[in-house]
């Protein structure tokens, strides 16, 4: 942000809506560079791993298969994505609930590094699938823990469609392992939380994590060859929240490692929100403004269908006028989309300088769980187009979509 207009990348957030239109996300390249460069400086025990679901485009996947990071990914089209990506077959790992036994065929064929198995069935599953197959792939054991790390969004702690219950885990693999002709169970999977914001929180996850693998090796004697720590590392949404303190947080768990004399296994960390959301931006234009019984609501030409995640998490991104940063933000605003139900907004009782129709919006934080998130084919809406910045230079990564695209792969 420079004066009174945002620049994103070294370009005005304006001429990126009037070269590309609106709505419309952009990314900077350099912001996920500076993102995955800092977890290698500051935490370099650990093998980084870009989870697919936070943002799927295909520009922002190449730019970190380039960097060196690995990929996560939970389904069988994100393995088509990461290896269209450039991500190397054993840099992939496979985690999720509900993986279909192709999917699980796939993922064997390419070879991928690791599947984090959820559940005894999956575990059977996929050692059958193998067999025929004549692998034999790496499992780590995704455990429901009894205690999560506090965060915006809890993963785990209580019944859970994710993972082996803490307290059923042992026996129930106990009852599996001699019966497995294929698959290595190796290691364990932790994921507690998402957002987190606090790095004791995220060591005292790490604590709970290595904890856990020992356990559960020693009362199995399995070879303990990776720890998969999750991720959940969280960035700040709103003005009073402090950004993660990374280089705190490497002191600490590298402190914990050499305490714990954890030697060995390697340690993977997952990470997608951390890595990209703070790259994005989400442009949208005031097509309408009005005043509701003492409220005022600005319109604008990209709702909830292309940018989900405040509905669907009832909280408000860095929201501004792109050209109005030095405005007087003295005016309450209800920011709502296009879509013809009452839930659709971008954001609620946001302070805003005094609109026009035209105005260019901008909301921050969308370069993860944006356009990977939404609903994109409600109401007919053509989809938004994808831009990379890097270097200075505005790189198309998807093409704007069209009004018949509702009518795809329909038959009737």
């Amino acid at each position: 942000m420079t004066g009174s207009q945002l620049w994103i990348g070294g370009l005005a957030a304006r001429d990126l809506a009037e070269q590309f239109g609106t709505p419309l996300y952009v990314y900077d390249a350099a912001v996920v560079r500076r993102q995955y460069r800092a977890l290698r400086r500051y935490l370099p025990q650990f093998e980084i791993f870009y989870s697919l679901k936070a943002n799927a485009s295909l520009a922002v996947a190449k730019l970190l298969a380039a960097e060196g990071a690995g990929c996560e990914i939970a389904s069988g089209g994100e393995l088509v994505l990461a290896q269209a990506a450039g991500f190397p077959a054993d840099k992939i790992i496979f985690a999720g609930p509900g993986k279909t036994d192709d999917e699980l065929a796939d993922a064997l064929k390419a070879g991928i590094l690791c599947f984090n198995v959820e559940s005894s069935g999956e575990l059977e599953r996929l050692d059958r699938i193998a067999s025929g197959l004549g692998r034999k792939p790496l499992c780590a054991i995704r455990i429901n823990t009894r205690q999560t790390a506090q965060a915006q969004e809890q993963m785990v702690g209580g019944p859970s469609k994710f993972g082996w219950d803490q307290e059923q885990a042992a026996s129930q693999l106990a009852a599996l392992l001699p019966g497995l002709r294929s698959a290595q169970v190796a290691g364990i999977h932790v994921y507690t939380a998402s957002g987190v914001l606090d790095p004791k929180a995220l060591l005292d996850n790490a604590q709970r994590t290595v904890s856990l693998a020992r356990d559960l090796a020693s009362e199995l004697a399995l070879p303990l060859r990776l720890v998969n720590f999750g991720g959940g590392f969280g960035v700040p949404y709103a003005a009073d929240q402090k950004p993660l303190a990374l280089d705190y947080l490497g002191q600490k768990l590298a402190a914990l490692l050499a305490r714990e004399n954890f030697v060995g296994p390697r340690l993977f960390l997952e990470l997608g929100r951390f890595l990209v959301a703070e790259s994005g931006f989400f442009l949208t234009r005031v097509i309408d403004l009005k005043t509701s019984r003492g409220r005022n609501f600005a319109v604008t030409d990209g709702g909830m269908n292309q940018f989900l995640r405040p509905v669907f998490m009832e909280l408000n991104h860095p929201t501004m006028a792109a050209d109005k940063l030095a405005g007087d933000s003295a005016r309450l605003y209800q920011l709502a989309g296009p879509c013809c139900t009452p839930i659709d907004f971008l954001a609620r009782d946001v302070r805003l300088p005094a609109l026009e129709v035209g105005d260019l919006i901008a909301v921050g934080n969308a370069g993860a769980y944006g356009f990977s998130m939404s609903m994109l084919y409600f109401l007919g809406h053509p989809l938004p187009a994808e831009v990379l910045v890097d270097g200075g230079k505005a790189i198309l990564a998807r093409r704007r979509g069209e009004s018949g695209d509702c009518l795809v792969n329909q038959l009737g």
